[in-house]
């Protein structure tokens, strides 16, 4: 009886399982939520507008470091997954950021490089640590209407980068996206 409530189980398990397919996100489409088109039309032009500007007209080192990017939407928006795209193709092009998440730990090592435990030639020296001298930051947000049976969604991301000597925003963009999907409202 075990043996048969198992095959059963085991069945139902297989019969019941999807299967899986993976895409190209660059050639995603848009869907009535926020997704990989978005995040890939952002990402692209963001990271275009910024190298831009920091290589054209900046033109002092920067070293940025990545703030709260806000999601004031009602959607659920994963904001990290466009401000570490946007990190990471910048890095790519050897724009540097700080990443003050491990700083703690390098001061542990520069203290035991001081008390002598440390062989001299592999202690951490200490004062090469980088501030940052831009912040990335950021916001979506949207307005939603509806309008003759659809849903007309206005998504607007915004980044900019602010100088923290003069706290003057030395670069801002914008992506918009206008969606119109046909509501599913049910009365009673």
């Amino acid at each position: 009886m075990k043996k048969m409530v198992s095959i059963a189980f085991l069945t139902l398990l297989i019969g019941c399982g999807g299967s899986t397919t993976y895409k190209d996100p660059s050639k995603a489409t848009g869907s009535m939520e926020w997704g990989p088109k978005e995040i890939k039309v952002t990402v692209d032009k963001m990271v275009t507008s910024l190298y831009s500007f920091l290589k054209d007209e900046y033109k002092k080192p920067a070293f940025i470091q990545v703030k709260r990017f806000q999601n004031k939407t009602s959607e659920h928006i994963d904001t990290a997954l466009i401000s570490n795209e946007i990190q990471t193709k910048l890095i790519q092009k050897r724009i540097k950021f700080i990443d003050d998440s491990l700083e703690a730990d390098a001061l542990k090592e520069m203290e035991k490089g001081m008390t002598g435990l440390v062989n001299p030639d592999d202690a951490i020296p200490i004062g090469e640590l980088k501030s940052p001298n831009l912040y990335l930051t950021g916001d979506i947000r949207e307005n939603v209407r509806y309008v003759n049976g659809r849903t007309v969604q206005y998504l607007q991301v915004t980044l900019r980068l602010n100088s923290l000597r003069t706290n003057v925003v030395e670069w801002q963009e914008q992506q918009e996206f206008l969606k119109s999907t046909k509501s599913n409202k049910v009365s009673f």
